[in-house]
């Protein structure tokens, strides 16, 4: 799959990982230079603001590398589902070995 189309795909389902949600809002930040993609929560709980980052993925060498995935549906899953081959995403939260 060529870099585009993997990193619009990926864009729109982090996007899906964004939004309102019970006491919370998480937002998709980009950093186009690094192509660099997070989902950070904002949460407030008991009065108290709680702020986490629970998605972190990039492109490199033209493979998705999710260095952070804290979500019940993980993102590998939804980007397999969208056609994503599995040797262009690297799981490095999960010890994969990242390109450098």
């Amino acid at each position: 799959m060529d870099t585009n189309t993997l990193k619009q795909i990926l864009l729109e389902e982090m996007q899906g990982y964004a939004g309102e949600g019970l006491n919370a809002y998480s937002y998709l930040t980009e950093n186009e230079a690094e192509q660099l993609y997070t989902v950070v929560d904002i949460a407030t709980v008991k009065d108290k603001r709680l702020v986490s980052t629970v998605l972190i993925a990039r492109l490199v060498d033209n493979r998705v590398v999710i260095e952070l995935d804290y979500n019940n549906k993980e993102l590998v899953d939804a980007l397999k589902a969208r056609g994503v081959p599995e040797d262009q995403i690297i799981l490095a939260y999960r010890g994969e070995p990242v390109p450098t």
